[in-house]
């Protein structure tokens, strides 16, 4: 059977009967609900028609999601194996040269947790080889016809092929790493190409809002819109396109975490995150009341300023949590080398484990070395093994650390030759590491680029607004009658003045809360580091706002006398 007649429904998991009573027919039910409800409101009350199309995009949105769902499914899917090869590459080369045979191979591979969609994937290999009684190598084609992700169906077309051939399974896996992960760095390159060409997408869509929500503080004054409808347009379109981004960003870019997991360990690393919340929470409350208390009565500050200034304290947290990455980045680099030295050494001596760790906690891992005595003196208690690499792995901090670590305990228990899987996980580790820098490189300038756009948004938004004050001012200040004021301008009342300042005051929380999420999903960290890029992009929105504010104030200062306005009016015609 040919790849291009596979099913998407194979491809996802999906059976078509679970699909329809769960996912497309209850779907359209609620969606079918929502168009009454939304019907029957919009005929009992008074409703905008721009509301209107709003609350009937809900049920459009959701219809649309249920189409695609087994597409979505797929893709998700295709990524999660993808970003799981490399570890499944070196687990599977390390067992390899166990005692085990094939079968059992498989089958400890389809029990691991760590391996995610992979996981699942062979456990379908397990079962067609001992329920259907076909051979490993009928099984691996049959499941690589229907695998969403080409990395792993073209690694499982060649391995059936070995295996037919009668090729030694530790020396084909051995060279096979090289294909495979040349394959992964291209889909992990690929990514971060696909993420540098969203940069240009990313520019132009922010330029589109700006340009929507500059025509929604102009528009009112030249057409007569109403401004809680043009209001309401401009944020649908700011949580549209920065939810947009931040989908994308998501679901396109690897799994590659930089946290381990906390295994039930309350480590030191984490618990200096919690301080770190709790003491920048109480820093905000305190802004906030001595504003309150002693700032408000004394001085006029604008908005914009206040609201950052009491979002300051957060960029503490943010701070830990960069730092604590920054160790972790540290940790990795020097955890191939001990590794190698570990592995090597428990080859040329055939020592136990407990007595190599001895030897090696006298030497220098850089940062790793303290994790290293502290994995000693567990190990050497004789207590818990397991959950000594645990707290090893808790004490790093580090996801690369704890699945590689955790592949090296399992398959030394399992039998491996320890230089081999020293050699094997050193050199994948390394490859992953020099990765994971050049993604950082990459989110780098995209940082740049959302800072840049953040302040062009704001001194936008800013120069619009005061070019609507400016033109409500001039024009409410003239002693001409309102028949031909509103045949030329429509003027804002002060209530709609303060509703556009408020409402750029959520643009300006709404794009920079959601922008510095995103650069946290891109680069893999920990979400709470967002709000470090929060605080940067308010205080640069406030900025913006400030200047764009200040400086269309003098150039419309220039053209806002009484005489200029009567010149106006004269040339257009209004007045004689």
């Amino acid at each position: 059977m040919k790849a291009e007649k596979i099913s998407i429904f194979t491809k996802a998991d999906l059976d078509m009967m679970t699909y329809l009573k769960k996912v497309l027919l209850p779907y359209m039910a609620l969606s079918a609900v929502l168009f009454l409800v939304v019907g029957v409101i919009g005929a009992i009350f008074p409703m905008s028609r721009a509301v209107k199309t709003l609350l009937f995009l809900i049920p459009i949105t959701l219809l649309v999601y249920a189409a695609a769902y087994p597409y979505i499914v797929a893709d998700s899917k295709k990524i999660s194996i993808n970003s799981k090869m490399p570890y499944f590459i070196t687990y599977f080369a390390v067992l390899s040269t166990s005692e085990m045979g094939r079968a059992d191979l498989i089958a400890v591979l389809a029990r691991d947790p760590k391996l995610g969609a992979i996981a699942n994937e062979l456990r379908k290999i397990h079962t067609i080889v001992n329920k259907l009684h076909l051979s490993m190598p009928e099984a691996f084609r049959f499941l690589a016809r229907r695998s969403p992700s080409v990395i792993f169906s073209d690694f499982l077309d060649r391995l059936a092929y070995s295996l037919d051939s009668g090729v030694d399974l530790k020396e084909y896996l051995f060279q096979e790493q090289q294909t495979v992960m040349d394959d992964y760095q291209t889909f992990y390159e690929g990514a971060l190409y696909d993420l540098d060409v969203f940069k240009e997408i990313y520019e132009s869509i922010i330029i589109s809002v700006v340009f929507i929500a500059s025509f929604v503080i102009i528009g009112p004054i030249i057409t007569g819109m109403d401004l809680g409808t043009m209001g309401l347009y401009a944020i649908a379109m700011i949580l549209a396109s920065e939810i947009g981004i931040l989908l994308v960003v998501k679901f396109r870019m690897p799994e590659d975490p930089l946290w381990a997991e906390s295994r039930g360990i309350e480590d030191p690393r984490r618990k200096r995150v919690k301080k770190a919340a709790m003491h920048s929470a109480l820093g905000s409350l305190i802004v906030a009341l001595l504003y309150v208390a002693v700032l408000r009565s004394r001085y006029s500050i604008p908005e914009p300023f206040i609201l950052a200034g009491v979002l300051t304290p957060f960029f503490y947290l943010g701070h830990v949590v960069n730092n604590e990455e920054r160790s972790i980045f540290r940790k990795d680099e020097n955890f191939p080398a001990f590794i190698r030295s570990l592995s090597s050494s428990l080859a040329a001596s055939g020592a136990s484990l407990v007595l190599v760790l001895k030897y090696l906690s006298a030497h220098d891992f850089g940062s790793l070395t303290d994790d290293i005595k502290a994995l000693y003196r567990r190990l050497a208690i004789r207590v818990d093994r397991d959950r000594a690499w645990d707290f090893f792995i808790a004490g790093t901090g580090s996801w690369l650390v704890g699945i590689f670590s955790e592949i090296f305990r399992e398959s030394l228990r399992m039998g491996a030759e320890p230089d081999y899987v020293g050699l094997v996980i050193s050199r994948n580790f390394e490859r992953l590491v020099r990765l994971r820098r050049k993604r950082q490189q990459s989110i780098s300038s995209f940082v740049g680029i959302i800072y840049g756009l953040t302040g062009a948004f704001a001194f936008s938004l800013a120069a619009s607004f005061q070019v609507a004050v400016s033109i409500t001012q001039m024009f409410s200040q003239m002693n001409i009658s309102t028949e031909y004021i509103g045949e030329l301008i429509h003027v804002i009342p002060p209530s709609g003045m303060r509703f556009l300042a408020y409402l750029m005051l959520a643009m300006m929380v709404l794009h920079s809360l959601l922008s510095a999420v995103v650069i946290k999903l891109a680069d893999g960290g920990h979400i709470l580091g967002s709000v470090r890029y929060f605080v940067i992009l308010s205080w640069i929105f406030a900025v913006g706002m400030y200047l764009g504010q200040t400086l269309m104030a003098r150039m419309m200062g220039l053209n806002t006398t009484g005489e200029a306005a009567q010149i106006i009016l004269h040339l257009l015609g209004v007045v004689p």
